[in-house]
């Protein structure tokens, strides 16, 4: 089964959506791999620790370990798909949104 975690600003448009994520990162990664299941958690970083050029930071940081081997084309299209759907949850730009998809074969 695959994972992701995700690391989220405390207080942040993410926080306040945490169960709408888990239900597009949870139906995207189904849609990619013939409808396997994945399991999503959340940590939410407290205010005043985690910081992007000296300022507090607005970032997300998704990671995803899948158990399947992919293509480039393929593992773009999956990222592409994750930087989009958290972009219309979160009103989030893709200078905000960092993914990292690994593979666990």
């Amino acid at each position: 089964m695959s994972r992701f975690s995700c690391v989220i600003q405390e207080g942040s448009t993410a926080a306040a959506s945490t169960d709408l994520l888990e239900q597009r990162l949870q139906a995207h990664h189904a849609d990619h791999f013939d409808g396997e299941a994945s399991t999503v958690a959340f940590m939410a970083v407290p205010t005043g620790y985690m910081f992007t050029e000296g300022k507090q930071s607005s970032s997300s940081v998704i990671a995803c370990a899948i158990a399947h081997t992919t293509t480039r084309p393929e593992r773009e299209a999956y990222m592409r798909g994750i930087c989009d759907l958290w972009s219309e949850v979160t009103g989030c730009t893709d200078h905000e949104i960092v993914v990292s998809v690994s593979e666990a074969v």
